[in-house]
């Protein structure tokens, strides 16, 4: 395949989401306007797929792989290979997420505008693609900006009370993101917005050390917003569960990438790293990973769970890109050494939490669009009535929690084998990744402990509900997309784990593809580590069979006290994470509330008794209360000047007048 049919690959994948915006309005009134739609999604997706694929085959991975194309004549564009990279999990999500929702959306025609929410899609998936590939500052800016408006569009589609408060509040945090983006890279380019990518390294270039460190905090701030790290979070666990699942699936599994991209982009784009900037992302990262695995452990709205869990990945990649930033260009060799396998778990990570995060969120979509609820404490049961998707949830569910044969197990067993083999190099790095193990096992833990809980409050034990107990088959394009991830996580697992070993660089600057570095402390393969895992599962079964005790075990009649078995006995989903809610009591802020409701007026004593737990926002009542309230504050006191005294107005437009002069000469 050539150049120029990689050209006009890219080209259709980028076209084809506005011809569906085209054919959404032209055939709005037709019962197959959603299907259609979605088809020409589907076929960008699957375009730009092949594209990169080639990209990949024909240039490589690296530095050096790079592309030139027009777009038909019309748009000159240059690619790499993070820039590729980035795109076909952009296409990757497109295909998937498209594919689901021929069957998830048609049944909530009463409850979204089908036409104007896949409009809506569109512009999301071309902001995407635009943003990756923009070449200027002023290009980035818009593309970025198309991607953060249509994604408002896609949290609100519903037009509940819940998802508009939703909506407004990640509008308000998206362009305060915005905000700093723009003033980061503005700083960076000397004030000129036209600048292409290369023009703004070389103003950079001049910049003082004071200017460098105010534009990486500004970027950190904007990305780490989009990206959903503490405590610029608040936004996320509220704003992608409104959104319909195939779009939440969009929003956590690539939109969140996409600011990673950007992030990384910017950073690329320093003369220098200033000296803090590293200890300051380690810190954030691993604060967004410990929060957001705590949280998702103890939620019981099952998107709002995955909401947390993402911003516990996050936190995981942005940690490990701040011990890059740490390492990457250090004096000591053995200390740049680690640099390669950090990258390594950057990219692996990135492409294995897109893909069972994308499958998590279609499945969960998928369970409330036949159970019509959410809530964990309302389902169960559900493995007895369908056993293979329940198979296809327990699958990704192992992934989520990095467990093998998985790639994201193969991943973060990268970065902890790295962490481990680093702890050699020198005292200050060996107490220092030794703190950040300790965090990373305690944040593991309790990502495991969320997935157990969620999976075993969805489909073990017995219906909740009468939604859950009378569920009706679930079609198959509402969990063939599921399984597609389930098989890319396990190939991942299986195959990309040796092949991505091979020593390569991502971009100039920051190394994203490397060699794993073994620097002679604690080592060892993680193939072994599998191997020992199913080996132990053998033996454990083999000695169980054969020297335990043969006889049946004595079945009978449950001890009820003499009331009849109902789901309502069965383990909860809130009770399972009792005990995270006592150890963590001081940081959830969990209360819990005894409410007595009478069952007959005339006799006081008989009543109905019952137990509501509540989690405040630690970040929300700590940080964004006491500013809210400060902000009411002076708002108060500035409305004292409106008293329709046009004296005082002039007054003030005098003295605005001086103030610029004077700062200005």
């Amino acid at each position: 395949m050539s150049s120029f049919t990689i050209d006009c690959l890219f080209a259709i994948a980028f076209v084809l989401p506005l011809v569906g915006v085209v054919l959404s309005l032209a055939t709005r009134r037709f019962s197959w306007n959603n299907t259609l739609v979605q088809s020409m999604f589907i076929l960008s997706g699957f375009a730009g797929l092949i594209a990169g694929s080639y990209f990949f085959a024909l240039l490589g991975i690296g530095n050096s792989a790079s592309f030139n194309g027009t777009f038909f004549g019309l748009v000159n564009i240059a690619l790499n290979s993070m820039q590729v990279f980035f795109l076909m999990l952009v296409y990757g999500g497109v295909l998937l997420t498209s594919l689901y929702a021929i069957q998830s959306l048609p049944p909530y025609k009463d409850v979204y505008v089908l036409p104007t929410l896949n409009v809506a899609s569109a512009f999301f998936i071309v902001g995407m693609q635009a943003t990756i590939l923009s070449p200027s500052l002023f290009t980035f800016l818009m593309a970025w900006e198309i991607m953060s408006v249509s994604a408002y569009f896609l949290v609100i589609a519903d037009r509940s009370d819940e998802s508009l408060r939703a909506g407004w509040l990640y509008f308000v945090m998206t362009h305060i993101g915005f905000a700093c983006i723009a003033a980061g890279l503005l700083l960076l380019a000397g004030g000129n917005l036209f600048a292409s990518w290369h023009d703004v390294a070389l103003s950079a270039l001049g910049a003082t050390p004071l200017a460098i460190s105010i534009a990486f905090v500004l970027l950190l701030a904007g990305f780490g917003s989009k990206a959903g790290l503490v405590p610029l979070h608040q936004w996320l666990p509220y704003a992608h569960p409104q959104a319909p699942s195939g779009s939440s699936a969009l929003l956590s599994g690539v939109m969140l990438k996409v600011a990673l991209f950007g992030f990384i982009q910017g950073v690329a784009l320093f003369p220098f790293v200033p000296s803090f900037s590293a200890f300051l992302v380690i810190s954030i990262g691993l604060l967004s990973a410990f929060f957001g695995a705590l949280r998702a452990a103890v939620e019981n709205d099952a998107k709002r769970v995955l909401a947390w869990s993402s911003i516990e990945n996050m936190g995981l990649i942005f940690s490990a890109v701040g011990i890059y930033l740490l390492v990457h260009g250090s004096q000591d060799s053995a200390v740049s050494a680690i640099a390669p396998s950090i990258a390594l778990f950057i990219i692996l990570h990135t492409a294995n939490h897109f893909i069972f995060k994308t499958g998590l969120f279609m499945a969960v979509g998928a369970v409330a669009s036949k159970t019509h609820t959410r809530n964990l404490d309302e389902l169960g049961g559900l493995a007895q009535r369908w056993p293979i998707f329940a198979g296809i949830f327990l699958a990704l569910s192992l992934a989520a929690a990095a467990l093998p044969p998985f790639g994201t197990f193969f991943g973060e067993w990268t970065y902890f084998q790295t962490l481990a083999s680093g702890m050699t190099v020198s005292a200050f790095f060996g107490g220092s990744f030794a703190l950040i193990l300790a965090l990373l096992a305690l944040v593991g833990g309790l990502a495991l402990f969320a997935y157990v809980r969620m999976f075993s409050a969805i489909f073990l034990g017995r219906a909740r509900t009468t939604h859950a107990e009378q569920v009706s088959p679930m079609p198959i394009l509402l969990w063939l997309p599921s399984l597609f991830s389930v098989l890319l996580s396990i190939i991942a697992g299986l195959f990309l784990f040796p092949i991505l070993s091979a020593p390569n660089t991502f971009m100039e600057g920051v190394t994203l593809f490397g060699d794993v570095a073994i620097l002679g402390g604690v080592s060892m393969n993680a193939w072994w580590v599998l191997l020992s895992v199913i080996f132990i599962g053998v033996l454990l079964t083999v000695c169980r069979r054969s020297f335990s005790n043969r006889n049946p075990a004595r079945i009978t009649d449950t001890w009820d006290c003499g009331q009849p078995i109902t789901p309502r006995m069965q383990y909860t989903a809130t009770g399972f994470s009792a005990p995270i809610r006592f150890f963590f009591k001081s940081i959830l802020m969990s209360e819990k509330e005894l409410i007595i409701e009478p069952i007959s007026m005339s006799n006081p004593w008989i009543v109905r008794r019952r137990l509501v737990w509540s989690i405040k926002s630690f970040f929300e009542y700590w940080l964004y209360r006491p500013i809210g309230i400060a902000v009411f504050a002076v708002s108060r006191a500035v409305k004292r000047l409106q008293n329709g005294v046009i004296q005082l107005y002039l007054l003030l437009v005098i003295c605005a007048l001086v103030f610029t002069l004077a700062t200005t000469l």
